[in-house]
């Protein structure tokens, strides 16, 4: 896992041609006059939009209510690296190695479904902090962290083979 604020880490994206797209997509989606922030501003809870960034790079924008932490759902991937950037709100994530949790659903459309942790560490995301979730890092976002708001965020999905990540 890596943990950064977007404008912090912006020599990071270097590394790659697809990293740069990445960080300048993000770039956009925090610039409060751009349309792509605009669109994922208007976002309302419980909706979300999806496209290809690249041929092989998700882009989800999407807005959700916070909930308890009992509600959170723990995942992990194979193929893919999470970027989760929050645009605006705040949420709590759960995170864990993978060899201290036990599985809950076996993989299925690059998901593993875990059962709750006791070796889980909390972060806390907020506007233009990002969250990098490889695949050994077991992952539960969306957690409220003393009432529930809404979060509009991205979650852009890279193929591994795309990234070198070597934070």
């Amino acid at each position: 896992m890596f943990l950064g604020y977007l404008s912090d880490i912006e020599y990071k994206f270097q590394k790659s041609e697809s990293l740069k797209v990445v960080f300048s997509y993000l770039k956009e989606a925090l610039d409060e006059n751009s349309d792509t922030n605009i669109r994922i501003s208007s976002l309302k809870s419980d909706t979300k939009n999806e496209f290809l960034l690249t041929n092989e790079i998700k882009v989800i924008e999407q807005a959700y209510l916070t909930k308890e932490p009992q509600k959170a759902f723990y995942e992990s991937h194979i193929e893919m690296t999470d970027f989760q950037m929050v645009i605006n709100g705040s949420e709590i994530f759960f995170v864990a190695p993978h060899s201290l949790c036990t599985i809950k659903k076996p993989l299925e459309n690059d998901v593993i479904e875990y059962n709750p942790s006791q070796f889980a560490s909390s972060i806390s995301l907020f506007r233009g902090h990002l969250a990098v979730f490889e695949p050994n890092d077991v992952h539960a976002g969306g957690i409220a962290a003393t009432k529930e708001n809404l979060v509009q965020k991205v979650v852009i999905k890279i193929p591994n083979k795309l990234i070198k990540l070597k934070f």
